[in-house]
């Protein structure tokens, strides 16, 4: 607490005390009118009430707040300070009833007959008490006395612009029935005594360990000065206002607070950043250092290895020259190959249609042999001189038993020898039927 504050909490504290007694308190927003006002109530021990604007308040809304108040200091018998400021003036009627209120005591027509009631009921036994006659309207009358002396209306005004003259000039127990208490702009030791308490949970010390706080005050102090005085300046030139308001030194000490905060949580993530970069690069030079030794530890392994990778590659050069060779070798072999094997087919093919010619003269063969019986072998065997086909078909049965031949003389050729089957014909008939069974199951 200033001490323009002190002053400004004394006054409203003696007007509230006295009978009757109203304030009227002028100065623009921030100020500090509605907080000084609530704290001189608190020092009188006086409630406080101050009516609540929400969406759709009006008339109705009004006059059961008026109601409530005017009971809380009538009926309860409580010393009230009711708290209105013109940013509460939804309608021009409410500082009317203001206004009756300050003059009389009481706003025409807002009690109804229950109202009337209850307060007949509460006041009967404090007139009885008193020994005052008790009628209707006395009983109202004592009410709207206790109310006026237990009541006092603090209204919070902005002198600035043509609607708080105009409601002067219409509504005059504003001035008249109040005491008015001016709120001006705060002296240096406000605005100082102001920031000295902002910025008490703030850290503001130098590197060197002094504290920076008297020249931060000292700058906010200035700042706020020289714009009133740039201000004024302006009006006297283009006489038009440029308010500085109280509110307007609380944000810029809020403004600096947080852009305090800011920079220093810039600055700090700045520096972590760094600092995790510099640790990176003390890691990465001893990294570098150690891979350094270790490169030259392997020199004389990779110049070894160098020299065996080029021996290598002039063996790979001489097997792929063999390989080269070998591969001309063996696609000439494969030439080869495919050219024999086309020649195989040709006489595959050759012999499949040889096959196939003789396969009817076998079966017919087969069939003629399936018709041939032993006593026909036994009469070929008796045979001491065969005709020529017989000679012929035993010579070709030898061949396919595998008997050898006789060679005897050729009688067309004098000493030439030619074979003879039909002695090994005789051995390979001396069993007729083992000799058919044979012929029958004989591998084809």
């Amino acid at each position: 607490m200033f001490l323009d504050a002190i002053e400004h909490v004394a006054r409203v504290a003696r007007v509230i005390r006295l009978p009757l007694g109203n304030a009227l308190l002028l100065g623009v927003g921030g100020s500090g009118r509605q907080s000084l006002t609530r704290l001189a109530a608190h020092l009188e021990e006086f409630d406080v009430v101050q009516i609540e604007i929400a969406k759709g308040y009006g008339h109705n809304e009004w006059r059961e707040d008026l109601k409530r108040v005017l009971k809380k200091a009538g009926v309860e018998g409580k010393s009230t300070v009711f708290l209105f400021t013109d940013t509460q003036i939804v309608h021009e009627s409410f500082l009317e009833d203001i206004n009756n209120i300050l003059n009389s005591g009481e706003v025409p027509n807002l009690m109804g007959n229950d109202d009337l009631e209850a307060i007949g009921a509460a006041m009967r036994p404090l007139m009885l008490a008193e020994g005052l006659p008790v009628t209707k309207m006395g009983l109202y009358s004592y009410f709207v006395d206790r109310a006026r002396a237990l009541l006092h209306v603090v209204l919070c005004f902005s002198p600035i612009g043509d609607a708080f003259r105009q409601r002067l000039r219409m509504f005059p127990s504003l001035v008249n029935c109040c005491t008015i208490d001016w709120f001006r702009e705060w002296p240096m030791e406000a605005l100082r005594s102001v920031a000295t308490s902002f910025f008490a949970d703030v850290e503001l010390d130098a590197p060197d360990g002094s504290s920076v706080l008297p020249g931060v005050i000292d700058c906010c102090v200035f700042v706020h000065q020289s714009v009133e005085r740039k201000s004024r300046q302006y009006y006297e030139e283009a006489r038009r206002y440029n308010y500085v308001t109280p509110t307007s030194y609380l944000e810029l000490l809020t403004t600096f607070i947080k852009l305090l905060g800011e920079k220093r949580t810039e600055i700090n993530e700045t520096k972590r950043r760094l600092e995790v970069g510099l640790q990176k690069l003390l890691s990465t030079a001893q990294q570098v250092e150690v891979m350094q030794a270790e490169l030259i530890d392997l020199q004389p392994i990779l110049a070894r290895t160098a020299k065996e990778v080029e021996d290598m590659m002039v063996v790979i050069a001489n097997d792929k020259k063999e390989a080269d060779a070998t591969k001309a070798m063996v696609e000439a072999q494969e030439a080869e190959a495919n050219e024999q094997a086309a020649k195989a087919k040709e006489i595959a093919d050759d012999a499949q249609r040889d096959l196939n010619e003789a396969l009817p003269a076998l079966d017919a063969a087969v069939a003629s042999l399936k018709n041939l019986s032993r006593n026909d072998v036994v009469e070929v065997k008796a045979l001491s001189n065969p005709p020529q086909g017989v000679k012929m078909v035993m010579e070709a049965a030898c061949i396919m038993f595998g008997e050898k031949p006789k060679m005897v003389d050729d009688p067309n050729t004098m000493g030439k020898k030619v074979p003879n089957y039909w002695d090994a014909s005789k051995k390979v008939l001396n069993d007729p039927t083992k000799f058919l069974e044979s012929l029958l199951n004989y591998d084809k």
